[in-house]
Order: C-alpha cells, then structure tokens, then sequence
C-alpha cells in the first residue's frame, strides 16, 4: 500500500496519485500541472513585485463565481460546495490568485501597450471571409467561371458545392480573422481586397478554395485589444519568469511501504 492517496480502483487493484504522477512523468505528459505551477509563481512573483489583492475584489470575484453557478442562495452554495468537497475558502483562493495576476499583469503591461500596437499593428488587422472549398480543382474552376461571367451567387454556390462542412450551411462564412490565422499567401491577398472582392482559385491544405472578403476592419486600439495585449506582455513575462524558476515534483520520489 502506498504512503499516498489512492486515486483509481480497477476491480480491487489500487492506483496512487504517486504511481500515475511518475507515470506521467515517463511519459513526459505533465501539462496537467501547469496550472498550478502557474497559480503558485503568480503568488510569489506577486509578493515580489509588492502586488496585494483587496479583500473586496476578492468578494467581488467570489461573488461573480457563485453568480456564474447559478448559486445566488447560501445554500445552495453551500450544497454545490459539499458535494464536490470543497469549501468557500478554495475558493476565495482561486479568486485571489485570479485577482493576483490581473494586478501583475497591469504592472507588467504598464507603459508597454501603446508601444506594442505601434510595432504590431498589422497583426490585429481583422477581415470577414467566406469561401467555398473543393478537393477537385476543375470544381472550382467552373465555380469561379459561373460567380465571373454568370453572375452566381457567391453564397448560393457556397451552401450548394462547397465540402466544408464546417462553414457549408452558414453561406461559407469563415467568420472574422487576423492575419495569423490565415496562410502567409491568402493572407496577404485578403488584407490587400476590396470589400466584396472574391479572389482565387488559391491552393489550400488538402484542395483548393475561392475566398470573398466581406468587410475589413483596420486594426485600432481599442479597450479589447489593450486588454489582449496586456495579456499578451503578461503571458511572456510569465514566461520568462517560469524558465528561471527551479520547478520539481517531488512526489515521484514517495517511498512505497512494504
């Protein structure tokens, strides 16, 4: 029997936390514990950097999380919390530390955005696209040739031949992108159109694809791209931070009694 909790039963046969811990650590699958590695840096470089969290803004994110479960009344917050084994005070934690790195990441990002989006504007261009998508490339020639000189609806032609099923029912709509999230080449096409244009045949992963700009949207500063580049800053200081930091597990070495 192992020193540690026993984590799986299979038909009477006891599995440790210890055991699949190692385990996981042979399979060099450990991204399970990031996140708390992740929680317990955000604590120490908090107290490093002087950064506290105010008890109201505790309870304010306590409170947005009961909100969030639907558990408005006491007791119903307290069945919801005795049923997973857990107390209100796990969860005062989470929204400390929640709270912890929202102040890290004002500090972090402070001065830094403006400067930031000056260097990177390009890259939170956002279009609107559709396309239509075939494996076959004499397909889409003839789509193309029909949308050119026939004047086919673009959309029609979409719902009717393209194999996307994904975007087939929505018209081919491929939704609202940045240029990252695009192929460099289509990418560079679709940033450089008009709204309305349609462009292609384009050679795409698996087959080859019409594509039809809807509208452009020119990247501005606004307060959700100020809140993603703050993350964003946050993220890779974190990261750095985390490459110098000495993170063990322990617990791989848990001596099994005889």
């Amino acid at each position: 029997m192992s020193e540690d909790a026993i984590l799986i039963q299979v038909n009477g046969a006891e599995v440790s936390f210890s055991h699949v811990v190692r385990q996981m650590g042979v399979a060099d699958n450990l991204r399970f514990f990031d996140g708390f590695v992740r929680r317990e840096l955000i604590r120490q470089l908090a107290r490093r950097e002087g950064v506290c969290a105010a008890r109201e803004d505790i309870q304010r994110k306590v409170d947005e999380w009961r909100y969030q479960h639907h558990l408005e009344r006491v007791e119903d917050t307290e069945a919801w919390l005795a049923q997973r084994g857990i107390t209100l005070q796990d969860v005062a934690e989470d929204a400390e530390v929640r709270q912890l790195e929202y102040l890290l990441s004002e500090k972090v990002a402070e001065g830094q955005v403006e400067s930031y989006f000056t260097q990177h504007t390009l890259a939170f261009d956002e279009a609107e696209i559709c396309w239509i998508f075939h494996t076959d490339k004499g397909v889409i020639d003839e789509i193309d040739l029909q949308i050119r000189e026939d004047d086919a609806d673009f959309y029609a032609m979409a719902r009717r031949f393209s194999q996307d099923a994904r975007t087939r029912s929505g018209s081919g709509f491929l939704g609202r992108v940045r240029r990252k999230q695009l192929p460099k080449g289509i990418a560079a096409r679709v940033f450089a159109a008009s709204p309305g244009e349609i462009f292609g045949p384009e050679k795409v992963s698996k087959g080859f694809a019409l594509y039809l700009v809807q509208q452009l949207y020119p990247a501005t500063l606004d307060e959700r791209i100020k809140k993603e580049i703050r993350k964003l800053l946050f993220n890779q200081w974190l990261q750095r931070e985390m490459q110098r930091t000495d993170i063990r597990y322990p617990i791989w070495q848990m001596e099994i009694k005889k």
